[in-house]
């Protein structure tokens, strides 16, 4: 799966699920809300009902021929009872609010209503009557809720994706198909142009012949890496591996060799610093497409008349450009295929990918410094 796919399936599934998220929550205010109104009804209904107990109970202590009598008090709920000014008479109240200027309200745990009598039996003219708030427990609802819309997410994202990215791949799948028909048209004309190349005397040509067949033969170069390029992405990476010790000291000399004419063309120049006889166990074709492509690149983006630093150490390769240079943002996606970061220069975007590759088979880390008209550093370790 390329990294476009993968990110295109994190970015829908992440605004999708997001999305989700935010109906449930939505959902679960909505309910939590409508359950809390009924409980507060609720509350109110049974405290009401109370009151009116209460009150049945102060008018028989009232009408009561007896000088002494007991405050009333009930097993289901606790109270109090006020003066008009609302001053309290007396009360079995568990906390006693610091007024009673509402009908309703909730105080530590437990629910009070408030209710003025007439006459005023005991002298009383308001009534509070407490009992224990019921527990709003809604997590079994909500969890249920939320496994529902959850389920409901998971099997229409799988076909959301499925349809996002459905135009994505038929891209990818006509961008292979042509690389592949490209790749199977090229193959003939470039073995015979530089096949051709290599039988030309060049001894016998003017100074203006020379130059239109030094073009020529750069031409063919830029020709020739590219469809090694192609070949080893239409082969999918599986080119089977020869390995061997190699001495990455000497194939570094000969593809400087081979870059020179191409450099030479924009006045660049090769700053070697190339320690002898570094060996490598490894596939010569698979190290060289690695440096071609680096160098391929390093000359594609240099500036006119500079220096590309090559540098190679025990287990390190370096390879410095004066060019110009990439933003981290570039450096993040450079391994992504068919990712281009320079419409002028052209190229199919697979040169770095085939770098990835290869060094993740070899075991080679790759670490890539830039700076924006400054250039790039490629440092390879193994």
């Amino acid at each position: 799966m390329y990294k476009s796919e993968q990110r295109t399936i994190f970015n829908v599934l992440a605004l999708y699920l997001s999305s989700n998220l935010l109906l449930i929550a939505t959902i679960f205010a909505s309910y939590y809300y409508y359950q809390n109104e009924q409980l507060i009804l609720n509350e109110k209904n049974i405290l009401k009902k109370y009151t009116t107990e209460l009150e049945d109970a102060l008018l028989n202590v009232h009408q009561s021929s007896n000088d002494k009598y007991k405050y009333p008090r009930f097993e289901n709920f606790k109270s109090a009872i006020y003066d008009i000014d609302k001053n309290l008479i007396f009360s079995t109240l568990d906390v006693q609010p610091p007024n009673i200027d509402q009908e309703f309200f909730i105080i530590e745990g437990n629910s009070y209503a408030v209710s003025p009598i007439k006459p005023y039996y005991l002298s009383a003219a308001y009534l509070v009557t407490q009992k224990e708030t019921q527990t709003l427990n809604i997590s079994n609802d909500f969890v249920a809720i939320a496994i529902l819309i959850v389920l409901i997410t998971i099997f229409t994202s799988f076909f959301l994706v499925k349809l996002v990215l459905k135009p994505l791949r038929e891209n990818l799948h006509l961008l292979d198909n042509f690389i592949k028909d490209t790749t199977h048209e090229l193959n003939t004309p470039i073995t015979t142009i530089l096949a051709n190349i290599e039988t030309l005397d060049t001894y016998n040509f003017d100074e203006k012949s020379l130059k239109k067949f030094q073009r020529i033969k750069i031409a063919s170069q830029n020709i020739s890496n590219l469809y090694q390029d192609l070949v080893y992405l239409l082969l999918n990476h599986k080119v089977s591996s020869t390995n061997e010790q190699l001495n990455i000291s000497s194939i570094l000399y000969e593809r400087v060799q081979y870059f020179t004419l191409m450099a030479n063309a924009k006045k660049l120049s090769f700053d070697l610093k190339i320690q002898k006889d570094v060996m490598f166990y490894a596939d010569k074709q698979k190290i060289e497409r690695i440096i071609d492509n680096i160098f391929s690149n390093a000359i594609k983006y240099s500036k006119k008349s500079t220096t590309i630093q090559v540098i190679l150490e025990d287990s390190m390769l370096s390879i410095i450009d004066e060019g110009k240079g990439m933003t981290q943002n570039e450096i993040k996606n450079i391994y992504e295929k068919y990712r281009r970061f320079d419409n002028v220069q052209g190229g199919f975007g697979i040169g770095y990918s085939i770098i990835k590759s290869i060094a993740d088979e070899y075991e080679i880390t790759i670490h890539i410094s830039s700076e924006v008209n400054k250039g790039t550093k490629v440092i390879l370790k193994w």
